[in-house]
């Protein structure tokens, strides 16, 4: 099943390798020879290229606006001054203007004694001859110059508040669009480099988590898919332009989708932490805030749709700078409160990739330098990785250790069972030998069986001890036993040479119910003096086989003696669940037992062959 599932992800891979690759084709451009330039402002939408070149109007250089920002409701002409360029632009007829990114442009030339436009802007998707895909630059002729020196362009800004300062302009020759490009140059590889590794980055760790999210349909993996799928999404237009690749042209509709990854980042992040951290249990403070941010956030989303759709760009200029402010404060305030209240190794994963982040967008919200968003995106999207690893593994341990101790418990408790029926019968055999008046041997019982006791409850705290401490115990048992029955039987207990009993861990008195049973059941009831006990243990790779053969009177004869009494051997009902607990089930092959037959098919005794876990 894992191995389709990774040629599936290597696939897809290695497609959008290769569309990206194409896709970087396109986005690279030569670039441009610098301008000059002025700019007037002005709020009338009715004023014509005709007014602005019969009227003179006051042009500007940008550096007299110093601090000055765009408005959404206010209109730039900017006049370029080619007076500098004329001795280049006569090298050729047409040329490509590279100005900086506006939402709206026209631009405008002479054109044998009529005015031809040109429109550019993001949001100039009208489907005609008079407008072009603005990723390209902008055509003009060199013969078509107002004045024989100028350009015009007539531009708005409505979805950003920059500085006019700031604003860029430069040209190039149309061939250049068809040179260069078979090869990257440096340059381009500054360019393209951060940008598709940020892409690889989210591509494969989106992958990835999505089918643990499959497997585990555990929510953090799925909001943290979210969370990378709409980062991509979000710094694809800005930073490593991938619209190009995800759709045919970039306007008001497209940027709407765009611009809403960026609520659609902040929720997911939100139900992630509140996933990941569990914070309904942990965090019930931190919990509550979340709840009240992810509303604000869907209601922030829709509202600036509708703004959008309906071009309220003042009003959503603020409603981003509203959710950024609410963003920052929660952030900031997320990661003082799980610093100093931290439950967990957990928080330290949330703590660190949010700061990575909010450095990168607060970087690239001042700086415009979009590389600080793509480093701080992409740190906190391994920081997040590493911390969900970093949950399943810890969680995976602490299954484990739980398992264990209900094992150990488990034991315990089916041990605190047997050992009591023990020391009843070990009691039993001195209250008969003290009814019999036989003194002298209830005191060597006494003795032994003190011994036996010290050490069985010493061997109760481990659920195992070492092969030898066992034989010990089980030695001393059938001393007991033999003493109790007026040595009516002998016994022997023998160790193969390839076993260390000294090195070898085994269950406690795990044995000693079926040593008793032979005892009672088998032994004892014969007829003659000829009973005899043995006990073997032996090697058997991961096993100890421990075998315990006596001579008595056979299994059959002694289950119909048991059943006329109407007794249940507890013991050993408790020795098979203690097998179970250490097996996981009760394995046909851990306990085989052998009727033993003489020459004339009678029975001669019971064989039982324990294969024991060590």
């Amino acid at each position: 099943m894992a191995k389709p599932i990774l040629s599936l992800l290597l696939t897809i891979v290695l497609v959008l390798s290769c569309q990206l690759v194409i896709a970087a084709q396109n986005i690279l451009s030569t670039e441009g020879l610098d301008l000059e330039f002025t700019v007037f402002k002005t709020s009338d939408e009715t004023l014509t290229i005709k007014d602005v070149l019969q009227n003179r109007y006051d042009f500007k250089s940008p550096d007299d606006y110093v601090d000055e920002r765009t408005h959404p409701d206010d209109i730039y002409w900017i006049r370029i001054d080619f007076t500098s360029e004329l001795h280049r632009l006569k090298q050729d007829s047409l040329w490509v203007l590279t100005p900086s990114l506006f939402d709206y442009g026209t631009l405008y030339q002479d054109g044998d004694g009529a005015i031809a436009k040109i429109r550019f802007g993001w949001f100039e998707d009208i489907p005609n001859e008079g407008s072009i895909s603005y990723s390209h630059g902008v055509p003009f002729k060199s013969d078509r110059l107002f004045y024989d020196q100028y350009v015009y362009l007539k531009v708005r800004s409505v979805v950003d508040m920059e500085k006019i300062a700031q604003w860029k302009m430069s040209y190039r020759s149309h061939l250049q669009d068809g040179l260069a490009k078979k090869f990257y140059s440096l340059e381009d590889l500054k360019f393209v480099v951060p940008s598709f590794l940020f892409a690889g980055v989210c591509i494969i760790m989106f992958l990835m988590m999505l089918m643990f999210f499959v497997y585990s349909k555990r929510m953090e993996f799925l909001f943290y898919c979210f969370y990378v799928l709409c980062l991509f999404l979000y710094l694809g237009p800005y930073v490593s332009r991938l619209y190009v690749m995800l759709l045919p042209s970039f306007n008001l509709t497209s940027y709407t989708f765009f611009q809403q990854m960026q609520m659609l980042i902040n929720l997911s992040y939100v139900l992630f932490v509140m996933y990941y951290l569990n914070t309904k249990n942990l965090y019930p403070r931190l919990h509550w805030v979340i709840k009240k941010i992810a509303w604000m956030l869907v209601a922030v989303t829709i509202l600036d749709v509708l703004f959008l759709l309906n071009k309220y760009f003042l009003e959503h200029i603020y409603l981003l700078h509203f959710q950024r402010l609410i963003m920052s404060v929660f952030g900031l305030g997320a990661m003082i409160y799980l610093l100093k209240v931290r439950k967990n190794n957990l928080a330290c994963f949330i703590v660190a990739g949010s700061f990575c982040y909010m450095m990168g967008a607060l970087g690239f919200l001042f700086s415009r330098n979009g590389y600080l968003m793509l480093a701080g995106s992409s740190l906190d999207i391994l920081i997040f990785a590493a911390g969900l690893t970093f949950k399943i593994q810890t969680e995976y341990k602490e299954r484990l250790q739980f398992q264990r101790e209900a094992h150990i418990n488990k034991t315990k408790a089916l041990r605190a069972q047997m050992n009591p029926h023990f020391i009843f019968n070990s009691l039993n055999s001195i209250q008969n030998l003290i009814t019999r008046n036989d003194k002298k041997s209830a005191l060597r019982y006494l003795s032994r069986f003190s011994r036996l006791t010290r050490n069985v409850l010493e061997s109760s705290i481990e659920t195992k001890i070492m092969l030898s401490d066992e034989i010990k115990m089980l030695n001393d048992y059938l001393e007991l036993e033999s003493l109790r029955f007026d040595n009516a039987f002998d016994y022997s207990i023998i160790v193969d040479e390839s076993i260390e009993p000294e090195m070898t861990e085994f269950p406690s008195m795990i044995v000693q119910p079926f040593v008793e049973n032979a005892i009672l059941h088998g032994l004892l009831p014969k007829q003659g003096s000829e009973k005899m006990l043995s006990l073997s243990f032996k090697d058997d790779g991961d096993y100890v086989l421990c075998e315990i053969e006596d001579n008595g009177i056979g299994r059959q004869a002694a289950l119909k003696r048991s059943t006329r009494k109407n007794k249940k051997s507890r013991g050993m009902q408790v020795t098979m669940q203690r097998f179970k607990t250490l097996t996981g089930e009760a394995d046909e092959n851990m306990i085989q037992i052998v009727d033993k037959k003489d020459q004339h098919k009678n029975a001669a005794g019971t064989k039982i062959s324990i294969r024991i876990p060590v």
